[in-house]
């Protein structure tokens, strides 16, 4: 059964910041075309505050109905990169078993 959750993105992003300048062009197009995405920068006030290692597995693992993840070997070694994928597995591990 394929059911559709809730979410607040239809895309969040997750890169190392050594990709930075290719990924903010890839969110600045997925903008202009009305996709809604989660992706840092666009979020900046809105992550003052929170704590980031709750909000950030919240946002990977329930509110983007789907990531896109530049991977790098960079990306590799990053400690939040890890997190925000090892919330992705998470999520698909979910929907596997449902």
């Amino acid at each position: 059964m394929n059911r559709m959750r809730n979410t607040n993105f239809d895309i969040a992003l997750s890169f190392a910041g050594e990709q930075r300048e290719y990924v903010d062009k890839v969110a600045n197009l997925l903008k202009l075309k009305g996709v809604s995405t989660f992706y840092d920068k666009f979020e900046e006030a809105n992550l003052w505050g929170k704590n980031l290692y709750d909000y950030l597995s919240d946002i990977y693992l329930n509110q983007a109905r789907y990531t896109i993840i530049f991977i790098s070997s960079d990306y590799a070694t990053k400690l939040w990169t890890n997190h925000e994928r090892q919330a992705m597995q998470a999520r698909a591990f979910q929907v596997i078993s449902n």
